[in-house]
């Protein structure tokens, strides 16, 4: 007879389809922010969001009442 109490060793289960896609995005993520972190270096330094030094060209002073 079999005996229905038997304990299996725990056996570690394979990789499915979401395992594989899970570890494929992550590969893809890591080449994205490397990617950018290229990009970001072609500024050579420079941050692109900082504009204290951008000073505009003619500025129009508007008389007219009725836009105060």
């Amino acid at each position: 007879m079999n005996e229905p109490n038997r304990i299996e060793p725990n056996r570690k289960q394979s990789a499915n389809v979401y395992t594989v896609m899970l570890l494929l995005s992550m590969l893809f993520m890591f080449v994205a922010v490397i990617a950018m972190f290229v990009e970001f270096r072609r500024y050579e330094g420079t941050l692109p969001w900082k504009t204290d030094d951008a000073r505009p060209q003619v500025m129009h002073a508007i008389d007219a009442p009725h836009y105060l």
